[in-house]
């Protein structure tokens, strides 16, 4: 009687431990994160305005880095942009969007220009592109949690969003860009857990 009712323990334990992983099988949590920096510079030089724009974006463990520059005037025009992705430390944000940074890094960039004579001209180049911000302003905290349903299948995600106003300084192959007009700094993070009914 004893061995039967050890056995029937046994036999208990051993259905409960797999009903438990089961269960662990049917649920499942992902994990995303991103920051973001950008900022623009607005110069007159002459009849002529030069934009320049600088975006820093870094998802979870790579980052990606866009620059555009952008010259036009009477019958005149000249656009430059270019873009590249690394796993390489190379940009670092503050929890609190206190300051950013980008370190020096290579980006190579199309270019094309026209002017008025009909003269056209187009061709690549590598560049050094360097930033950092500083915060300025309020912190923007925004949070939310909501339930997702498809079929047997339910979803809950959490996100938490911050935002935050900034000044930023940069430079094109060492040459400084000066103040910015615009710079902005934001950060999501997001948890969803999925589970069957």
């Amino acid at each position: 009687m004893r061995n039967s009712s050890k056995i029937l323990i046994a036999f208990a334990l051993l259905l409960s431990l797999s009903l438990n992983a089961a269960a662990l099988e049917q649920k499942s949590m992902s994990r995303y994160s991103s920051e973001c920096a950008e900022a623009s510079w607005s110069e007159v030089v002459g009849n002529r305005t030069i934009n320049t724009q600088i975006s820093v974006t870094e998802e979870n463990d790579q980052t990606g880095v866009y620059f555009s520059t952008s010259t036009w005037g009477p019958n005149y025009y000249f656009y430059k942009s270019g873009s590249t992705y690394t796993r390489d430390d190379v940009f670092k944000m503050s929890k609190n969007l206190d300051s950013a940074s980008l370190s020096e890094i290579e980006v190579e960039a199309y270019y094309y220009s026209y002017d008025e004579m009909g003269g056209y001209a187009s061709g690549t180049e590598t560049l050094r592109i360097k930033a950092d911000w500083t915060g300025v302003g309020e912190l923007n905290e925004r949070s939310s949690k909501y339930s997702v349903e498809d079929g047997d299948y339910t979803s809950k995600v959490s996100e938490s969003y911050l935002s935050r106003g900034a000044k930023a300084t940069g430079s094109i192959n060492g040459i400084n860009l000066g103040d910015s007009s615009y710079a902005w700094l934001s950060s999501l993070t997001s948890t969803s857990t999925s589970m069957k009914k």
